[in-house]
């Protein structure tokens, strides 16, 4: 939902009805799926836990959908590639987090630790090959497909990780997160119909 609201505020896009109803039905059921979780419940949580929790929460969203739909303009805008806006967002990465840590004083004891550890320097060399491998199919999927299929693409994503990771490592999954994950199903094959339907009338 999030991402259809800024795609209307940058691009000034226009969504069908239906995509309003998948996006709403998406976010109700990551949401059951994600947060009605009973152990949770019995927790006690101070109210400014909960407020900063918030608005941290309330910020990802906001410059997450910004991030997506951004990146859809530069794209049809500026005619840019996707491995152009991956180059620019990781030059731009790795300067913020290069000064960052040359301020703070751990640049260079960082890079020792990985030079005298041959294994913690391969993992993190691994991690970097799998998350620039990642990269290229996140920029090319919002590139050729767009910031909302990108999403919904996110959203399962996230739904099967949490249910694969309860399998293997036998995490308890109560009714309402089998709910949530058939809502969040349920409105893709939605959405997919009415996208169908509407080309087949066209």
């Amino acid at each position: 939902m999030a991402v259809i609201i800024m795609g209307k505020a940058v691009s000034g896009k226009k969504f069908p009805a239906y995509e309003y109803v998948c996006a709403a039905l998406i976010f109700v059921g990551v949401s059951v799926f994600l947060l009605w979780n009973p152990q949770e419940a019995e927790k006690n949580y101070t109210t400014e836990t909960t407020f900063s929790g918030l608005v941290i929460l309330l910020g990802y969203i906001v410059f997450d959908s910004f991030t997506s739909n951004w990146q859809g303009e530069l794209y049809s805008t500026y005619k840019m590639s996707s491995y152009q806006c991956m180059l620019g967002t990781n030059i731009f990465s790795s300067l913020f987090t290069g000064v960052s840590l040359l301020m703070e004083g751990l640049l260079f004891s960082n890079l020792i630790v990985c030079l005298n550890t041959p294994a913690l320097a391969y993992d993190v060399i691994s991690m970097s090959v799998f998350s620039m491998t990642g990269q290229f199919f996140i920029f090319y999927c919002i590139e050729t497909f767009g910031p909302v299929v990108f999403t919904i693409i996110m959203a399962c994503r996230q739904v099967l990780s949490i249910v694969v990771s309860c399998f293997m490592f036998g995490h308890p999954l109560t009714a309402q997160s089998f709910l949530g994950a058939i809502i969040v199903f349920l409105a893709i094959f939605l959405r997919i119909y009415a996208k169908q339907r509407s080309r087949g009338s066209k």
